[in-house]
């Protein structure tokens, strides 16, 4: 019909990730790092006084990773509320997983993170994924408002 946009083609994430990603980040209207393995985006999030970091990059298990973390770091005392908080949110919602990171990491303190996956072998329209990286962002801003308001975390 006249005036009907024509259907975008979907496009293999495993050739066309970064591409993908890339549009939706610039549809964000804020800067975003790209390099090697990984394209970021930092966002406010004054609702729960502090920055959220959406980090996309692949596994070699053909995955590709949407990661969550605020602009904060745990202390020793905050350890085990966030563990009771991950495994709250893990069951209550799954989504995203939440996880308490770098337990082992003597020169990096543990911090909280959001972690989405999703197959390589997919396709998907350029629109789809953008909806599907709002998606994303709107679970990873629920996440770590409800960490900061539930656990002061």
């Amino acid at each position: 019909m006249p005036g009907e946009a024509a259907p975008e083609e979907p496009l293999e994430l495993r050739a066309h990730w970064r591409r993908l990603v890339n549009g939706w980040a610039a549809r964000q209207r804020r800067p975003y790092e790209v390099d090697a393995s990984s394209v970021a985006l930092d966002l406010e999030l004054p609702e729960a006084e502090r920055t959220i970091r959406l980090a996309f990059r692949t596994t070699s298990n053909d995955m590709l990773l949407v990661l969550a973390t605020d602009d904060r770091y745990l202390k020793e005392d905050q350890l085990a509320l966030a563990a009771a908080a991950a495994n709250a949110w893990n069951i209550e919602r799954l989504s995203p997983m939440l996880s308490v990171c770098d337990l082992d990491d003597t020169e990096q303190s543990p911090y909280l993170m959001g972690i989405r996956t999703l197959p390589l072998a997919c396709w998907a329209p350029q629109n789809s994924f953008r909806a599907m990286a709002d998606q994303w962002l709107r679970e990873s801003r629920d996440l770590f408002t409800w960490c900061h308001r539930n656990f002061r975390l």
